[in-house]
């Protein structure tokens, strides 16, 4: 059999060694397995699979304990993170949340002044190993590492997941790596007219133009042009985000864009101003192994002695200075379920997330002043902190194609994974693809639609050999492969509210989404599908047999398949509540009474608070947000440091 499945089992400890003096220069695999081997690098690393798998075959038992015992995807002597730390210790900064945002925030304040403190704090565990690869890209979701929310549906009448009672699933990622850990890795940075639509609305410095520097400072990109549409570039340095094209890809991603090709649309570089068509999309990936800015952001400054990362350390509120109403510090519940209160000297930065930061605040006591009152909890901002949530929303289309149903990942893609770091270990499959559409809703050359494409994928092979059919059968495959378009509004209309369910800090908000409450959002959504549609016409898809799997819902019954009431009762009945949450602690100048924080970040009337992730969004960005909330974090610790370096 083959060499890998001779793993060498690890018992992971909690305790943290210390790190061997040579760990910052330290390139060798070699060197590191000698010093992993022997205790020296240790982490606690977290297995998820039998979690994400209703049924832990033997292989996928054997690939997971192999895994993580490598080295070279553990990466355990770049490690740094502790799970202890004394009370009223004191930090010039403390950064709540290690998703996106939050590494990046951490490194440039450590990079800027060697003397000042800063603790970034994550209610998750460390960067788990097994998030590393993009084969398993999705597996993380529903798992102890994902905070699955769920929302409330729509008051008086739910208007979406009608399939489960109007509640709709939201996965957001609860370890270090945040839900950037657990999504497609997908760089694309949004059209600029949004970000232009944000300084029109009095946020002065955010046009697209004042701040596209801040995605370059932050990229590392394999071919010039990709991400900006130019190949100039106005920065001179690389960032740490590795940015390129999988190497691995299914024969049918060439197809769609063959297909995209004959209707016409671009098929490649959709970038600036010039981003409508279909794309293989850059992924942040960095020698097979999922980018993400935990990874490449903190990891390279491992054992920066001014650097600590708290993890198992849940923040409930804020602790105000009663003199002179300003933040002192946070109180966390630790791993052991001990409060503790941790002091900031010069500022706190919320990196929590759409839904993590605003809950933060109101717990606080800053927000609605009605809200807080109704819960007892003392008003210290009067605030509109919880509106503006919105969110992408999507229907997934299923399709299917002639072409025999195989598992993707066997022993074979483990062996070329191990030897030089390719294959669909590598790779999301026909996630890769994407599509920015134009509906007649939106501005002439601003897609507001999105498409996105799964399959090739395995999630849970039982047994890893070559011709596996999917439930771990071999032979006689079935003779037709699942495939699924998600047409998505990417610019969305409808507005929502989080609100606190309880003064309990630890419980979980209520989460009112109100998808398609304005109906436009479901008209785009439906033209989306008709987008697809056209794309099944194509002579290169007729080649393939691509059409639609009908799918019959009682409630969807009475309508013929394929009509615009069909359609709009399939979105409603099935809908793809999109993991692109934001708003929720919406930027915008004093004068705006829907603004949380100014435009320099700050929370309106406190100003050693800040907020720097997807909340801050007036409007989510056209595409993937994940660039653009790198962007943030990147003008958001040169504002920090404008303010006080020299002080």
């Amino acid at each position: 059999m083959a060499q890998w499945i001779t793993p060498v089992l690890l018992v992971f400890s909690g305790a943290m060694a210390l790190p061997p003096p040579w760990v910052p220069e330290m390139n060798s695999t070699h060197a590191c397995d000698e010093y992993y081997s022997k205790g020296e690098c240790s982490f606690e690393d977290t297995p998820f699979m039998h979690e994400s798998c209703s049924s832990l075959s033997g292989f996928m038992m054997l690939l997971q304990t192999t895994m993580m015992a490598r080295c070279d995807v553990a990466d355990p002597c770049r490690r740094f993170e502790t799970d202890e730390i004394e009370e009223y210790e004191a930090f010039d900064f403390i950064i709540v949340g290690a998703g996106v945002a939050g590494p990046v925030i951490a490194r440039r304040l450590a990079d800027h002044v060697p003397f000042w403190k800063v603790l970034l704090i994550e209610a998750g565990p460390p960067e788990p190993s097994m998030t590393a690869f993009p084969g398993f890209a999705f597996n993380a979701v529903n798992t102890s590492l994902d905070w699955s929310y769920k929302t409330e549906p729509t008051r008086p009448h739910p208007t979406a997941c009608l399939e489960t009672g109007g509640v709709c699933t939201w996965p957001r990622g609860k370890m270090v790596s945040g839900s950037g850990g657990m999504y497609g890795m997908m760089y694309v940075r949004g059209h600029p007219e949004v970000f232009n639509r944000w300084a029109r609305a009095g946020n002065k410095g955010w046009s697209y133009d004042e701040i596209e520097h801040y995605f370059e400072r932050a990229e590392d990109v394999e071919v010039p042009g990709m991400t900006s549409g130019s190949e100039k570039r106005i920065t001179g340095e690389n960032g740490p985000l590795k940015i390129k094209y999988y190497d691995h890809r299914p024969e049918f991603t060439e197809e769609v864009l063959k297909a995209a090709a004959e209707l016409g649309y671009k098929t490649s570089r959709l970038a600036g101003e010039d981003s409508t068509g279909f794309m293989i999309a850059p992924m942040i990936i960095e020698d097979g192994i999922r980018g993400t800015t935990s990874r490449l952001y903190l990891r390279p400054i491992a054992h920066r002695p001014n650097l600590k990362i708290l993890t198992h350390a849940q923040v409930t509120r804020i602790v105000k200075e009663n003199w002179d109403g300003e933040a002192r510090g946070v109180e966390l519940i630790d791993r052991k379920g001990t409060r503790k209160i941790i002091r900031a000297d010069k500022e706190i930065i919320l990196t929590a997330g759409a839904i993590g930061s605003p809950q933060i605040l109101l717990n606080s006591g800053i927000g609605p002043k009605k809200d807080l009152e109704e819960l007892g909890i003392p008003v210290w901002e009067d605030l509109p902190v919880g509106h503006n949530l919105h969110n992408h929303v999507s229907y997934g289309i299923k399709m299917s194609i002639n072409d025999t149903y195989y598992e993707t990942i066997t022993v074979d893609a483990v062996e070329k994974f191990l030897h030089n770091r390719t294959g669909p270990l590598t790779s999301t499959g026909l996630t890769q693809v994407t599509a920015f559409l134009e509906s007649s809703f939106t501005t002439p050359g601003v897609p507001d639609i999105q498409v996105f494409f799964d399959g090739f994928s395995s999630k849970c092979p039982m047994l890893g050999v070559k011709d596996e059919c999917p439930g771990g059968t071999v032979g006689s495959c079935p003779g037709r492969r699942e495939l699924v378009a998600r047409p998505t509004t990417a610019i969305v209309k409808t507005r929502g509210v989080l609100k606190l369910r309880s003064k309990d800090p630890l419980d979980r908000p209520l989460l009112y989404p109100n998808y398609f409450e304005d109906e436009q959002d479901l008209k785009v959504l439906l033209e989306g599908i008709r987008k697809v549609e056209e794309m099944i016409d194509t002579k290169t898809m007729k080649k393939w047999d691509l059409r639609f799997e009908e799918t019959n819902f009682t409630a969807c019954s009475r309508y013929h398949f394929g009509t615009d009431a069909y359609w709009e009762c399939m979105i409603r009945t099935q809908t793809g509540p999109e993991n692109h949450q934001a708003g929720t602690c919406k930027m915008g100048p004093s004068r705006d009474p829907t603004a949380v924080v100014d435009p320099e970040l700050r929370v309106h009337g406190i100003p050693n608070i800040r907020v720097a992730d997807a909340s801050i969004y007036p409007e989510v960005p056209n595409a993937n947000p994940t660039a653009s909330i790198v962007m943030i974090a990147e003008k958001a610790a040169d504002m920090i440091g404008n303010t006080w370096i020299g002080m």
